[in-house]
């Protein structure tokens, strides 16, 4: 490792910052971090840093960008962790003439105690040094390492993260107007359905904030929604018809299908 091989965290203080600091410090590396009340600003911090991990919200996302573009160098490298990956990834391509740069979305988040298994996806924009180093220190924790396009990455968030955020919301929304108190909903859980009340827990430790910008700011995301709609509408109808129960099981079977091919698929690329 060089002697000056820093890395600095702009947003630091942040949970996804501050996860990334003791992430690297435990591997040993020097972190440092700038902040709103931080003594280094991200001038500063780029003079001290080889590294730059930008982990801030989107919205100030370009204006950071912006401020730190002047005062980059050959020398630096640069990746962000945003959640969404076209508008980063053009931004950073547009203003980031200098630096090695990379655009990565860790699919976890800040409370995870082990990455064995978890995924980060990336999208290299200049340069194979931080690549080859980004890949190899995320490996050795055992992450799986996913490259894809910006905007294929973005039409698929449209579904994994929109899509299971508004899922989530809904459910919890039915729960609380279902006129069952959750302790007896919680009696009666059917095994399949705890393990869905379990995910819906984990929305205790989210910020809300940074949940409403991944549901509004993708645009991919209306047409998962819509979708949504639309075939609860189908099922509904169908299943208030006299056609309901031939429907409904083959309906089911199509489902089994997709089912079936998943489970393989799960085996294969998610081992226990």
């Amino acid at each position: 490792m060089e002697d000056n091989f820093k890395i600095g965290i702009i947003g630091g203080k942040g949970k996804m910052g501050e996860f990334f600091a003791r992430f690297f410090q435990k591997k040993g590396y020097y972190v440092l971090v700038s902040d709103k009340d931080t003594q280094l600003n991200n001038q500063s911090l780029l003079q001290e840093a080889k590294v730059i991990l930008i982990s801030v919200p989107m919205s100030v996302f370009p204006k950071v960008v912006e401020e730190i573009a002047e005062f980059t160098t050959p020398e630096h490298w640069i990746l962000d962790v945003c959640s969404l990956k076209l508008e980063p990834y053009k931004i950073m391509k547009s203003l980031l003439k200098k630096p090695e740069v990379l655009a990565t979305h860790p699919l976890f988040g800040p409370y995870e105690t082990s990455l064995k298994g978890k995924t980060i996806a990336y999208f290299p924009i200049r340069g194979k040094n931080l690549l080859n180093w980004f890949i190899k220190v995320m490996s050795e924790d055992g992450l799986s390492l996913i490259k894809i396009s910006p905007k294929k990455h973005d039409q698929i968030m449209g579904l994994v993260q929109v899509l299971n955020h508004f899922w989530l919301v809904l459910l919890g929304n039915i729960i609380n107007h279902s006129g069952f108190r959750l302790e007896e909903i919680v009696s009666l859980a059917t095994p399949s359905f705890l393990k869905q009340l379990e995910i819906l827990q984990r929305l205790a430790y989210q910020d809300e904030k940074l949940y409403t910008k991944i549901q509004v700011d993708n645009p991919y995301g209306k047409r998962f929604r819509t979708l949504f709609y639309r075939e609860c509408k189908k099922l509904i109808k169908a299943l208030n018809s006299s056609e309901a129960q031939v429907f409904f099981e083959t309906n089911f079977k199509e489902v089994k299908t997709l089912a079936k091919t998943l489970e393989n698929l799960l085996k294969s690329s998610h081992p226990h």
